[in-house]
């Protein structure tokens, strides 16, 4: 079943009287518990690909469907309110750079897309499930700075879980870690992907962690190479 579907996805960025074509006419088809790795040099068009399959961003044209839903279509654009609740809907987040909030715990860190989420508060049971799942139990009432960068992104991981998400996007997730964590990383998304059949987005120049996906989409100036 396709969980995701990309139809001539365009994005045209203008610069000065020049167009440029991050995005050019790219498609193809993430089935449910896929892991797609996305691939390619700087400046092949990734970024701009993981924002708007992640509804971070409107595409010039082109369409997608989630789900079964109709997210976007040629000569139609969302506003960022609209693209909130999409996001909200199906998608969990973890970035490169961790993004935790200095001065709350892991378990203050872990509850923050429910607080901003309404009718989706987590528990003290869900929150102490994602940190046994992700090895952190111990670490629930330190701050981030007393963490270590594969705890922390362990932290980020939980947060992007805690309010079960279809699909997990992880933009760079090992960019910032040695090989011994990069390699924890890997393991704990190939386990979340088998255990839980969550679909992962992968954005990686890392081709270990990128050969953990059953399916590669490849990107050059913009344009698709293989999928």
């Amino acid at each position: 079943m396709n969980l995701i579907e990309a139809a001539n996805l365009t994005k045209i960025y203008k610069r000065g009287s020049e167009e440029v074509r991050a995005l050019d006419a790219v498609s193809f088809n993430i089935e449910q518990g896929d892991i797609a790795a996305v691939t390619g040099q700087s400046g092949s068009g990734k970024t701009t690909l993981i924002n708007i399959l992640g509804c971070l961003d409107n595409p010039t044209s082109g369409n997608l469907t989630i789900d079964g839903k109709e997210i976007f279509k040629s000569g139609f654009e969302f506003n960022e309110t609209e693209l909130t609740k999409i996001r909200r809907t199906f998608f969990g987040y973890i970035f490169q750079k961790f993004f935790l909030i200095p001065t709350l715990t892991v378990k203050e860190n872990i509850l923050t897309p429910s607080v901003f989420q309404k009718g989706l508060k987590a528990g003290e049971e869900k929150v102490d499930e994602v940190l046994e799942l992700l090895g952190i139990a111990h670490r629930k009432n330190h701050f981030p700075s007393e963490l270590s960068g594969g705890e922390m992104q362990r932290t980020a991981i939980a947060r992007a879980l805690i309010n079960s998400p279809k699909i997990l996007i992880a933009d760079e997730p090992t960019g910032n870690l040695d090989s011994k964590r990069s390699d924890e990383i890997k393991t704990i998304l190939t386990e979340l992907n088998k255990k839980r059949s969550i679909t992962i987005i992968l954005v990686t120049h890392n081709p270990e962690l990128a050969d953990i996906g059953n399916k590669k989409i490849e990107l050059k100036d913009g344009k698709l190479t293989s999928r």
